[in-house]
């Protein structure tokens, strides 16, 4: 199942730069903030317990791949 359709990858590619660029800005600006309130070990802390949420989600949401079957 594609979310885009074949005239609209650039644009799917375009919005998964912007998303993780995004991403990687709202981390650094959390990260200092957290940093500065509660210290290291929090921020490592939370930096564990969103890398154990996203496997999760990754492991649920992987498409199972099929070994090819071969004829003749």
């Amino acid at each position: 199942m594609d979310l885009v359709g074949k005239d609209d990858a650039e644009a799917g590619g375009g919005l998964m730069v912007a998303v993780v660029q995004l991403a990687i800005t709202v981390g650094a600006v959390v990260g200092g903030v957290l940093f500065d309130t509660r210290g290291y070990q929090a921020t490592f802390g939370i930096s564990a317990a969103l890398l154990l949420v996203a496997t999760l989600l990754a492991a649920l949401t992987a498409r199972r791949v099929r070994p090819a079957v071969r004829t003749g």
